[in-house]
């Protein structure tokens, strides 16, 4: 099952339930949400809908450093991603972050000290694919990666697009690379897998994507 999705909301919510099967939620990036949206959320969504969540910034931000701070912002994550039943949760680096020495010596060790939680993947821009498998070693991380620049990573039964737009988050997607989106998608041999789209017309391309693959 491949679940094509956006991070966040773009439309309302109770609009979004109709047209896509999953959503990244991307609000714990900046902040926690309440109980009572995960309540709204579990209720309002439809069966079988999927849910997946990207990490707080500033773990990133910070190299992925083991300190206090981290702790409890990863404990809160944890604890609403169980709630929520996310599929998977979303550590992302920002665009500085390369695959130096001293980097993936951080990457293996913060993947040592996290707590229990669902999926980890690991969105690491700067990073070739293979390079952050490398980093994870033996422990089970999922690589997120852009299909149309990055090579794919080592097949496995779990797998995750992550869309950030041709030219960065305000651009869009051209039909000519929707289509290859698309093929991308339909070569997968994966039992489960998720394509999020985080550009400015997150909505449209990933509706487009969407409906080419029959969904």
């Amino acid at each position: 099952m491949l679940y094509v999705a956006c991070s966040g909301f773009p439309v309302p919510v109770s609009r979004y339930w109709s047209l896509f099967p999953a959503v990244e939620i991307s609000d714990t990036r900046l902040a926690i949400p309440g109980a009572g949206s995960v309540r709204r959320w579990l209720r309002e969504s439809p069966d079988g809908f999927a849910f997946t969540a990207l990490a707080p910034k500033e773990v990133g931000e910070s190299g992925f450093k083991k300190t206090k701070d981290n702790q409890a912002r990863i404990e809160a994550f944890a604890a609403f991603a169980e709630k929520l039943g996310a599929r998977a949760v979303v550590f992302q680096a920002p665009e500085d972050f390369k695959a130096s020495k001293a980097n993936k010596a951080a990457i293996k060790a913060f993947l040592g000290w996290l707590p229990k939680l669902p999926r980890i993947v690991l969105d690491l821009p700067a990073w070739k694919p293979k390079d952050v498998a490398a980093a994870a070693g033996n422990e089970p991380v999922v690589v997120a990666y852009d299909p149309l620049n990055d090579a794919s990573p080592p097949a496995a039964d779990f797998v995750y697009l992550r869309l950030p737009g041709p030219a960065g988050h305000r651009s869009r997607y051209d039909e000519e690379s929707v289509e290859a989106i698309v093929a991308h998608c339909r070569s997968l041999d994966a039992e489960e897998g998720f394509c999020v789209f985080r550009n400015i017309d997150m909505q449209a391309n990933a509706s487009a994507v969407l409906k080419e693959l029959g969904g």
